[in-house]
């Protein structure tokens, strides 16, 4: 142990994987007769593993869905219930906001202003001056109009 105090990182390294190579030497130098004796077992022995693997493979592809059909009605009531809790705190904050002011635009107040006073016939003194339009208005549009001669231009 005190050696391994004095050891810089690379010797420390060095040292680690040469404890590594030795353990895995053993593992490494059986694996040709593994392979062997799993070579030479019948097929009735890997008939039966490859049955174990796919009832594993089935049996986990299933309970996913299992799990499921008994957790789905908790499902729908807690999505229910999140749904009427959010559509009541919606209600509830609406009636929670404040009226907003309407806001006067002094322009859209001047025109009111125009159109009220254009609608307005004028003050009566003004009606006599008002008639006196409409008599020539209709004069001249009771008359033929008038064509002028247009000069000709002899070039």
């Amino acid at each position: 142990m005190e050696i391994i105090r004095h050891l810089n990182n690379e010797e420390l390294t060095d040292l680690t994987i040469e404890s590594d190579q030795r353990a895995l030497r053993p593992t490494l130098e059986a694996l040709p007769d593994w392979a062997r004796a799993s070579s030479e077992r019948s097929e009735e022995f890997w008939q039966e593993q490859r049955s174990v693997v796919w009832s594993r493979i089935a049996s986990s592809e299933n309970a996913p869905a299992a799990r499921l059909v008994r957790r789905s009605p908790l499902l729908v009531w807690s999505a229910a219930a999140a749904l009427v809790l959010l559509a009541g705190f919606m209600l509830d904050r609406g009636s929670l906001a404040p009226a907003h002011k309407a806001q006067l635009d002094p322009d859209h107040e001047l025109l009111l202003a125009v159109e009220r006073a254009v609608n307005n016939d004028g003050p009566a003194a003004l009606d006599p001056a008002a008639l006196l339009a409409e008599e020539m208005v209709q004069d001249m549009a009771a008359r033929p109009p008038i064509r002028k001669k247009e000069p000709t231009h002899e070039n």
